[in-house]
């Protein structure tokens, strides 16, 4: 991966991530799950987004797994388990695959085209993502966008704690102010402004999030 880390910078990085900013929307895919398994709308997500509340704690599986201190077939055991508890019926096996099955890139389009031109014009990108096993990850297409990717399992660190946009910007040589952060998750935003970087909270809407982007970093 090329540096853009210079002078054109000034201490500033985009940190963006992957599933719903890069891929189609994830609840999306939840509920064609969902609807496969015969499950009442948002019975995933209001399990998987309850690792985001601030009382999640730091034995929630989610956490543990996107820390890599879990491993995925452990979790799939106890997050199969839980849906048994809610009357749900599901293989353990393959279970995180299966769930993120409709999280398929478009490289060249939509934010991965924004990403590129605000690279383009000097400031450095930083993937940050918080994962659950990085082998549906394109990257090769990945590396040739950013500047530096960070996966959660692999640096011991998640989102939305400070220490890993800290991380991030640092692989960069910016800071958190004046940095900007794209994600969908509406926890990992409001963590990222009250850190000092701006947040922009992307609904799918990809002009709305150039708009912010490119205001945030005066381009």
């Amino acid at each position: 991966m090329s540096g853009t880390a210079d002078g054109a910078s000034n201490g500033r990085a985009l940190l963006v991530d992957y599933g719903g900013v890069l891929t189609p929307g994830v609840v999306e895919g939840w509920r064609a799950f969902e609807a496969a398994h015969d499950m009442p709308e948002r019975t995933i997500s209001r399990m998987l987004w309850a690792a985001y509340e601030p009382d999640a704690g730091e034995e929630n599986p989610i956490v543990r797994l996107e820390r890599g201190d879990l491993e995925i077939a452990e979790f799939e055991r106890q997050l199969a388990a839980q849906l048994a508890e809610a009357g749900h019926d599901v293989e353990a096996e393959g279970l995180v695959r299966r769930l993120f099955s409709a999280l398929r890139p478009e490289p060249g389009v939509g934010v991965w085209e924004l990403v590129a031109d605000v690279r383009d014009a000097g400031v450095p990108t930083v993937l940050v993502s918080n994962t659950w096993g990085t082998d549906a990850y394109p990257l090769d297409e990945l590396e040739a966008l950013f500047d530096a990717l960070v996966f959660s399992g692999r640096v011991g660190m998640r989102k939305p704690d400070r220490e890993i946009f800290e991380h991030a910007v640092g692989l960069v040589e910016a800071e958190l102010a004046g940095s900007v952060l794209i994600d969908d998750a509406p926890a990992n935003v409001e963590a990222a402004r009250s850190y000092g970087l701006t947040g922009v909270l992307h609904t799918g809407d990809v002009a709305a999030t150039r708009r912010a982007v490119t205001d945030a970093l005066d381009l």
